[in-house]
C-alpha cells in the first residue's frame, strides 16, 4: 500500500521530529549489517561512502560571519559566479545576530570548509578564552575549519571584492 500525499507530509514531519535521537543508531546498525551503502542511497546521499564502504566525509559549506555593507544576496551571486552553490553557504551578517552566533557548532565539524569572517563584536560566545571569536578559531586551527579573513585597506570589512578575494582563497575540497 502507498501513502496518500497527507499521509506522506504526516510522516515526513514526524520522522523529521525524531531524526536527530534516530539517525545514529540507524547508521549503526546499517554499517554493522552491511547495508550502509544502500541506506545513504536511498537517502540520496550515496556520495558520502566510497564504493569499498570507506567513508568518505567531504565538508562543503562555507559560513560567513560579520558586518556587512553588501547584502546577502548580492554575496550569494557573487558565490554562485564562483561555483558555491546556495545550499553549500550560510550567512550570519547582522551585527546583533552575531552577538549570539553558535560558534561552538563549528568546532569539530566535519560540515565546514571555511570560515569567512568580517567585523564583528569582540564579546561573543564563541571567544572563550581568546581576546575574539576570530583569535579563538585562528588559536585552534586543529579544532576549526581554515579562517578567512575578508578586509579592505582599513581592516576587516565585507565587500564584492574582499568577500570574491576569500572566495579565491578558499582551500580546494
Amino acid at each position: 500500500m502507498t501513502l496518500s500525499i497527507y499521509e506522506l507530509e504526516d510522516l515526513h514531519r514526524a520522522v523529521s521530529e525524531r531524526i536527530e535521537d534516530e539517525l545514529l543508531p540507524a547508521l549503526t546498525q546499517a554499517n554493522r549489517t552491511g547495508e550502509l551503502g544502500e541506506l545513504l542511497r536511498l537517502l540520496c546521499m550515496s556520495d558520502l561512502v566510497d564504493d569499498d564502504g570507506a567513508a568518505r566525509v567531504v565538508a562543503t559549506k562555507i559560513v560567513v560571519i560579520g558586518a556587512s555593507v553588501v547584502n546577502e544576496d548580492k554575496l550569494r551571486s557573487i558565490a554562485k559566479k564562483h561555483g558555491i552553490m546556495s545550499k553549500d553557504i550560510e550567512f550570519a551578517l547582522d551585527y546583533e545576530r552575531i552577538k549570539h552566533y553558535p560558534f561552538h557548532k563549528l568546532r569539530d565539524s566535519l560540515t565546514y570548509r571555511a570560515i569567512l569572517v568580517g567585523p564583528m563584536p569582540h564579546s561573543t560566545p564563541g571567544k572563550r578564552d581568546a581576546s575574539s571569536a576570530i583569535a579563538e578559531m585562528e588559536n585552534h586551527p586543529e579544532t576549526y575549519p581554515p579562517v578567512i579573513r575578508m578586509r579592505d585597506a582599513n581592516g576587516l570589512k565585507i565587500t564584492n571584492n574582499s568577500f570574491a578575494q576569500a572566495l579565491d582563497g578558499l582551500p580546494s575540497i
